[in-house]
């Protein structure tokens, strides 16, 4: 059962607690069909999206296929195939007289796959010529040019018709039963052709799809609450001594990245040229000074946790266990969400970009997780190196950027992004200590001053874009990847922000604006969640992608607007709900080594997860991150991954044997990929072998830890000053 010992079901999310309440096989049945249909999904290829005119050989496949669907008594298919099919796709067809009289061609190889095979009415005459029909298919995506949907739709068409065929041709007293198992087999052949997007037909990963789905329902089921959950006693919130300032402007600076780049999308649809957009970008850019807030927020984070005397365990476990839980949801919710809108017969195209729309800004989040993490270490070279630090970062990213533009090295973009968060975060540091707010107000107006001369320079004589953000139409921006002029950017707006921060403070003095940045600030990830839902819904399910019809499909399809009122009213309630259940639930980690075992892969295998889905989207196709070969079945196993692993250092529950032996068995499925590459092998590896010594007890290890009782019971690291939490 599971290890969650101390998430109240109380306090849960109302779905879970009734799910704790039912049988456990009924548990186990309704996670494994939730798991089924998120693979099902996430398990579908791209498709084809070359939509041009058939050619050459891909033509004289298409016309193969055609005579293959309308077959004629005493005509050959084969006199249509191409004359290179043999060769490509080493077959060797063979010509048959089918029951119906008619002349087919046939792969004497081929046969029905259903579980009894060509049964006794004998279906094998038409599944071998449908084989054969998809190895028509096999050759024209061969040639670089897949055939269109049609083409499949056909094959499976006549051969439905073939089964339903010879019922009638050879019934054997039980007609009635033949044309059921036709059509049992016609359904399972059209689920799996929509399943493939009616593409062409591959070797597709079964065993390490299924053992996926697997790994999925034993991780769900060992995260989901028990039914008598442990009881403590009241719990003391930690208030980290944030100050209001920092905290307004990382809300602030959120929400001027949600504003900012949807007001460029909505212009570049309203027809604005790309030309007049890059100097708005220079003040809606505000990412760096989300870091810079942040920086302040993950200091006294870490502080705080040391005072309570925990270690770098607890305070990974109990800063980001709750920021992966509105992600998780996220994700789990928009990788099901495509299959209803294919139902409603949203354009192909339309969906596969919304998917892959909604996935790419997850890189922020993935980004601060890093940042996150990488804040002890960050804390303890603040101490000891102050000046050196920042100037080693700065030094770093000019060398990679100049590396990046000389070499066209790719990596380097990635690396420079890890390089300016770490040292937009050094920077509130120095706010945190209290440098920054000495510096006079006369050298802050002159910095802030010199950044537009400065970034002009860049761009005129280094050759840098002019856009801060990503805007439509235009082929890069100082964002992806990140250069040195985001970077002066965000010197110049940190100097330009400190200069109006007495009087914002001041503003932020009085209770009724502090109430309403203090309910926001509680779920931050809701509030950026949120927004990605609310721009997939406008750009991608309203048409706004393909403004010349938009009305006009609006106005004929009115069932999505039902549809966008039913899906997206209760998401932000659902994230907010899932956001502050986890921020309600005590930390109880042990500062052991098992505990900083768990909570480093859990951040590892998270931002793997995260970012993972940026570089590949919702859809089913694999992508490289940086050198890591990932799909979206990989992703989910790694965020689920994560998010148990933080989840258990979280509740103490990490020093059995079982979340290691699951967290061995969850690297798994990334081994069995038809050719998994070294660097993803290598990475599973490891963990594996890590995870099964973790699993071996030691002899003298006692109810207290490997070292001695466990810390006194953590809260979230920005609890709201005053409140006080009930632990489960």
């Amino acid at each position: 059962m599971s290890d969650a010992t101390v998430d109240s079901v109380k306090s849960g999310w109302p779905g879970v607690r009734l799910l704790t309440r039912l049988p456990a096989w009924f548990r186990v049945l309704v996670v494994a069909v939730a798991v089924f249909v998120c693979g099902v999904v996430a398990s579908r290829p791209a498709g084809a999206g070359d939509d041009g005119p058939l050619t050459g050989d891909v033509l004289v496949a298409a016309r193969a296929v055609e005579a293959m669907t309308r077959p004629i008594s005493g005509v050959s298919p084969l006199t249509s195939f191409p004359a290179d099919f043999r060769t490509v796709t080493d077959r060797v067809p063979a010509v048959v007289v089918a029951p119906d009289g008619t002349t087919r061609a046939v792969d004497p190889t081929g046969g029905c796959s259903g579980p009894a095979g060509d049964t006794e009415w004998d279906f094998g005459v038409g599944c071998r010529a449908h084989d054969l029909g998809y190895d028509l298919l096999r050759y024209a995506e061969e040639k670089g040019r897949p055939l269109p949907p049609e083409a499949r739709k056909a094959l499976d068409a006549r051969l439905g018709a073939d089964m339903h065929a010879q019922c009638d041709l050879n019934p054997r007293d039980s007609g009635a039963r033949c044309h059921a198992v036709a059509r049992l087999y016609a359904a399972g052949l059209e689920f799996n052709s929509w399943r493939q997007r009616w593409g062409p037909p591959g070797n597709e990963p079964i065993l390490a799809w299924g053992f996926g789905s697997a790994v999925v329902v034993l991780l769900i089921i060992a995260r989901l609450p028990r039914r008598r959950a442990a009881s403590a006693g009241p719990v003391r919130s930690e208030s980290t001594g944030e100050d209001r300032f920092a905290a307004f402007l990382r809300l602030a600076s959120l929400g001027l990245v949600v504003v900012g780049q949807s007001l460029l999308t909505v212009l570049h649809w309203a027809g604005v040229s790309p030309n007049w957009l890059w100097l708005l970008t220079w003040g809606l850019q505000t990412i760096p000074l989300f870091y810079f807030a942040g920086g302040h927020a993950n200091l006294l984070g870490w502080r705080a946790v040391q005072m309570s005397g925990g270690g770098y365990g607890r305070y990974l476990a109990s800063r980001i266990s709750w920021l992966l839980r509105p992600v998780l949801a996220f994700i789990l919710a928009w990788v099901v969400l495509p299959l209803p809108l294919e139902f409603l017969d949203v354009p192909k195209s339309r969906v596969e970009v919304f998917g892959r729309l909604i996935a790419h800004p997850l890189w922020f989040l993935g980004l601060y997780l890093v940042a996150v993490a990488a804040t002890p270490v960050m804390a303890w070279l603040h101490r000891h190196a102050r000046l050196v630090t920042p100037v080693a970062l700065i030094g770093l990213m000019i060398v990679v950027d100049a590396l990046r533009i000389g070499l066209s090295w790719r990596t380097g973009g990635h690396l420079n992004l890890v390089l300016g968060a770490l040292f937009l975060q050094q920077l509130g540091f120095y706010y945190t200590d209290g440098s920054l707010p000495r510096v006079s107000r006369r050298v802050l107006a002159l910095l802030a001053m010199l950044t537009v001369p400065a970034l002009l320079a860049l761009i005129a004589f280094g050759g840098y874009p002019g856009t801060m953000m990503t805007v439509p139409g235009q082929p890069g921006s100082n964002l992806s990847p990140p250069t040195v002029c985001l970077l002066v950017l965000g010197l110049g707006q940190i100097c330009a922000v400190l200069l109006v921060r007495d009087r914002v403070s001041a503003w932020l003095a009085g209770s009724r604006p502090w109430r309403v940045v203090d309910y926001v600030r509680r779920a931050p990830m809701t509030v950026y969640l949120g927004y990605l839902t609310a721009l997939a819904a406008v750009i991608g399910v309203l048409g706004l992608l393909d403004a010349p019809a938009a009305f006009d499909w609006i106005a004929t399809r009115p069932r999505w607007l039902a549809v966008l009122v039913l899906l997206l009213l209760p998401v932000l309630l659902v994230f907010h709900r899932f956001e502050r259940a986890g921020a309600l639930v005590a930390c109880q980690t042990r500062e052991t080594h098992r505990a900083r075992l768990a909570a480093t892969l859990g951040v590892g295998y998270g931002v793997l997860g995260v970012l993972g889905f940026v570089v590949t989207g919702f859809a089913g196709t694999s992508a490289t991150l940086v050198v890591l070969q990932v799909d979206p079945m990989q992703n989910l196993i790694h965020l689920l991954l994560g998010w148990y692993l933080l989840h258990t250092a979280r509740s103490g529950t990490c020093h059995g044997r079982r979340p290691w032996l699951l967290t061995a068995l969850a690297c798994v499925p990334p081994l069995l990929a038809p050719e998994p590459t070294g660097p993803m092998v290598a990475l599973h590896v490891v963990t594996i072998a890590v995870a099964l010594l973790a699993a071996i007890p030691k002899q003298d290890q006692g109810d207290g830890g490997e070292h001695g009782q466990p810390g006194e019971p953590l809260q979230h690291p920005e609890p709201v000053a005053g409140h006080r939490v009930q632990a489960p």
